[in-house]
């Protein structure tokens, strides 16, 4: 978060540059097209549990896992008209969790366990872009929206026992964008992006064995694990753009 604040901030106070100052603000001197590598963090995630349950509230019951990190690269063109872009975007974000816990229980007693979940997600999505009437000539503030495709999995450890995958369903979500563009030349530019979207996807897995020692003593361990993840925290962006 220190990074993306140091961004704005710089992106703001940046003065506008003379090689271009004399041209017309908005107007590309390529074909419309811009490449952006970016670094991305995702505020949370959650699975569902259970999400096919007959047990309703067996299917309600969820985890709210901690944030992740990740990276991706956008490609964009300019179609009809100077301030509307299409364009496709591909991620990978990495999550994990070591603070979750969870209880065994056999005949006569309960006990409490710390398990990491980790996730890792690769959305590809498919948005559009307009530009709002600018108010500066380097700075540019955009809004957006399209639809997601997300190819994930997880993985979820007890103790050492860590659980393996044995099928993954894709997922689709709507998307919404904000964000702000400050040129930096001709060529480049700063970019900061706000996204929400829900990022949903099913994996199944199990573990390899049917109990768990604690302490000489067996808890008996669900083996197959049939979960619906969403990784539907905010998710903020910083990213240099090349203009061609």
């Amino acid at each position: 978060m220190t990074e993306i604040k140091i961004l704005i901030v710089i992106l703001f106070l940046i003065p506008p540059l003379n090689s271009y100052s004399q041209k017309v603000p908005g107007l590309s001197t390529g074909k419309g097209f811009s490449i952006t590598p970016q670094i991305t963090y995702v505020s949370s995630a959650t699975i569902q549990l259970a999400p096919f349950s007959a047990d309703l509230i067996e299917k309600s019951s969820s985890e709210e896992l901690s944030g992740g990190y990740g990276y991706g690269l956008t490609l964009r063109k300019k179609l009809f008209r100077e301030d509307i872009t299409f364009g496709i975007s591909a991620e990978y974000i990495s999550i994990k969790d070591n603070e979750l816990v969870q209880s065994f229980s056999n005949d006569s007693l309960t006990v409490r366990v710390r398990v990491t979940e980790e996730l890792t997600v690769i959305p590809v999505e498919f948005n559009g872009y307009f530009n709002l009437p600018e108010f500066s000539e380097n700075l540019k503030i955009y809004l957006g929206g399209g639809v997601g495709v997300y190819f994930g999995d997880r993985k979820r450890s007890v103790l050492n026992i860590s659980s393996s995958t044995i099928s993954k369903n894709i997922g689709f979500s709507l998307v919404v964008i904000s964000g702000m563009e400050y040129r930096l030349s001709d060529d480049i530019s700063g970019v900061f992006e706000i996204k929400f979207r829900e990022a949903e996807y099913k994996v199944k897995s199990e573990y390899p064995v049917a109990s768990i020692n604690i302490n000489n003593i067996n808890y008996p361990l669900e083996k197959e694990l049939y979960s619906k993840i969403f990784v539907d925290g905010l998710k903020l962006s910083i990213g240099i753009s090349y203009n061609f």
